[in-house]
């Protein structure tokens, strides 16, 4: 694994870079979204990411008549995965372009909203296959349409 800086919460954001639970599996489409929850953990790491500090975030994407789906980001405090950081803080609108953010914005975001893009993601977990809801993109806060959610076929 290459060497990367690891970041604390106090550091900040420079580089812009351009389960068990009862949920809705939304089709692909872009929402809007809510942050519920933050959580401040520890990664372990892997052989692609080094130990270092991570937020987990729920997401409550709001499908509309489709229903509600949730999502869960992991924001790994390092080097290698800052601009995923600053695009999702930049939906919410703790972010700007070109402005350095600390890392400590991101367990602070609970009940902010933004806007992103979602698809389906299948997998293998321990007890068969699992389909789930991944954020693919954000949209920053300044060019977020501020329209009603997703309706299937509607542009």
């Amino acid at each position: 694994m290459a060497d990367y800086k690891t970041f604390d919460w106090d550091d900040m954001i420079q580089d812009d870079g351009n389960g068990s639970f009862e949920t809705t599996i939304l089709p692909d489409g872009t929402y809007n979204f809510e942050v519920v929850k933050v959580e401040k953990l520890w990664y372990d790491g892997s052989d692609k990411i080094p130990a270092c500090n991570m937020a987990k975030v729920h997401l409550k994407v709001d499908g509309g008549e489709l229903g509600t789906g949730m999502c869960f980001e992991n924001f790994y405090l390092y080097e290698k995965m800052e601009w995923k950081a600053a695009s999702f803080l930049r939906s919410i609108g703790l972010k700007k372009h070109g402005d350095p953010t600390p890392w400590n914005k991101l367990p602070t975001c609970t009940g902010c909203t933004g806007r992103c893009k979602v698809t389906t993601n299948s997998f293998e977990g321990r007890n068969g296959k699992v389909t789930s809801n991944q954020v693919v993109q954000y949209y920053d806060k300044d060019e977020q349409r501020t329209k009603k959610a997703f309706t299937r076929g509607e542009f």
